[in-house]
């Protein structure tokens, strides 16, 4: 049985663990590990919405992959019920590091070569498609682009790999002082993939996204972060159609903006030791704090251009 340590722990969710819920009935006991997170990888090509089940994540990245395109990785603590997430499709570089750095199980469905040979002799904790157990196919949808998981399936294959986290999740609290006040912000992630999202009735929405499994509503977003990182050629075939792999700097320091509450900040992400968490941090130099609900986190490249108003 593996337990968990805090390598590269990339703990972006919402709400500070609460200390009253982690205390043991056994005096000088230590509290209770919680359970790892479940990371989903989510297809974002076009024609493939409505997605489903975005909602219910603490955490979404949203990353290029190849062909101009972009990926999902939905990062869910303590998933419950039975909520649908689909369509669930492959893994790429980044996914890994950001299971790594969570210390979580990913559920996927296939990945190149290259990309399934790391998950194998890095051991990281694993489902794809042919644990029957914890996928379906949804036959209102055309295959490939039909497979789907539910919150209670990802939450017996965490319970199934027996995994526990140690690191504490990121503060929430007040907004700092001397944001800027934005309201809508555009720009392009990819050449084929433009982003608008709007600050209204307290949560941001993101222009073509809404979650089938909450009756088609557009997503309540309540921060929205960019966080600039380079990519680079990986030097190996990504798919059939000959594409180049993708990874990405994901160390050291970079800058990152964060929006919340109609307002926007200067921050910082920070990957300098291998061995600790990567951190948002404020114009203060401390980890910026969030506001509870759903984080959505876009890795953008250094520069990117962004329009607000």
């Amino acid at each position: 049985m593996r337990k968990l340590t805090s390598l590269l722990t990339l703990s972006l969710v919402l709400g500070a663990a609460s200390c009253g819920s982690c205390q043991s009935s056994t005096p000088g006991a230590a509290p209770p590990q919680p359970m790892a997170p479940a990371l989903v990888q989510v297809e974002n090509a076009p024609g493939t919405e409505p997605h489903s089940g975005l909602q219910q994540a603490n955490i979404v990245f949203e990353y290029l992959t190849e062909g101009g395109i972009t990926r999902f990785t939905a990062v869910y603590f303590n998933p419950s019920g039975n909520t649908k997430i689909e369509p669930v499709r492959s893994a790429r570089l980044i996914t890994l590091r950001l299971v790594k750095s969570f210390g979580g199980v990913l559920f996927y469905s296939g990945a190149s070569n290259h990309v399934l040979g790391v998950l194998k002799s890095e051991n990281i904790p694993s489902f794809n498609e042919n644990s029957t157990q914890y996928f379906a196919r949804d036959s209102s949808r055309e295959a490939p682009h039909n497979l789907d998981t539910t919150t209670g399936k990802i939450a017996q294959g965490v319970q199934a790999k027996d995994l526990h986290r140690s690191y504490a999740l990121w503060p929430s609290g007040a907004a700092p002082a001397g944001g800027k006040p934005v309201h809508s912000i555009a720009f392009p992630q990819t050449p084929a993939h433009s982003v608008t999202c709007t600050f209204s009735g307290g949560s941001y929405t993101y222009q073509g996204e809404t979650d089938a499994a909450a009756g088609g509503a557009p997503l309540k977003i309540a921060n929205e972060v960019l966080l600039q990182v380079a990519h680079h050629d990986a030097g190996y075939t990504e798919d059939v159609l000959g594409a180049a792999g993708i990874d990405y700097d994901l160390q050291g320091t970079g800058a990152a903006t964060v929006y919340r509450g109609g307002n926007r900040y200067d921050a910082k992400w920070d990957l300098s030791n291998p061995d600790r968490p990567l951190r948002l941090l404020g114009a203060n130099g401390k980890a910026f704090p969030m506001a509870p609900g759903l984080t959505w986190i876009f890795v953008v490249d250094p520069g990117t251009s962004v329009t607000e108003s």
